[in-house]
């Protein structure tokens, strides 16, 4: 009777035990379901999102084979006909505007290293009152330091095959040696340039004002 006992005791807790373990498979087993359940639904939202990416691109792709490039504003009035500001960046308004604007750089170049042979060298040799102007700016870098130079060119016109005239309007900023103010102006001019030799110059300066900014 002893031996019975004990031994349908123990078949009882074997019976529990295993039907723990049977509980604790069955948690395991619908916590890894529903992580695959939920795993599986990223994977259809992140599929969705590209093919929605896919479908723009598509139509935005066949919209530019059926319409052609989208032109704004800036672009249409880009191409309208007439003279266009030119810059140091800026397309070309005439055949020779591109070494035109060279020499100007030439000048701002001069004007920050102070070097007056790169300066002069941007001249015509018959250049009214070249020496008074070379003069002229020896004096003013001694009182003043470049800081900010740049230039706009509007109104080019080629008068002949040699010479082209414009406005270049100066914005410079300037600092005074001697008492350290700093002063923001700009300086317009009516340029003449020629070309001699095969190389384009300034001809001859008409100022046409002088103003703070």
């Amino acid at each position: 009777m002893g031996s019975s006992e004990q031994t349908k005791k123990s078949l009882e807790k074997a019976r529990a035990a295993l039907q723990a373990e049977t509980r604790e498979a069955v948690q395991v087993s619908r916590g890894l379901t529903d992580n695959l359940v939920e795993a599986s639904r990223r994977t259809w939202r992140q599929l969705s999102l590209i093919s929605a990416i896919v479908l723009v691109l598509g139509l935005s792709y066949l919209a530019i084979l059926v319409y052609g490039p989208i032109t704004t504003n800036f672009e249409v009035q880009k191409k309208k006909p007439g003279l266009p500001q030119v810059s140091g960046s800026s397309i070309p308004a005439v055949p020779e505007s591109g070494n035109l604007l060279k020499i100007l750089d030439q000048i701002r170049e001069a004007h920050y290293k102070k070097d007056i042979r790169l300066f002069i060298a941007a001249y015509s040799s018959t250049f009214p009152d070249l020496m008074q102007k070379q003069e002229l700016t020896l004096k003013g870098w001694q009182r003043y330091d470049y800081l900010d130079l740049n230039y706009n060119v509007t109104g080019l016109q080629q008068k002949n095959a040699t010479t082209i005239s414009g406005i270049v309007t100066w914005n410079i900023k300037t600092r005074d040696l001697k008492s350290n103010e700093i002063k923001t102006f700009s300086k317009e001019y009516q340029v003449k340039f020629s070309k001699e030799s095969g190389q384009w110059l300034i001809q001859d300066i008409e100022a046409l004002n002088n103003k703070p900014i």
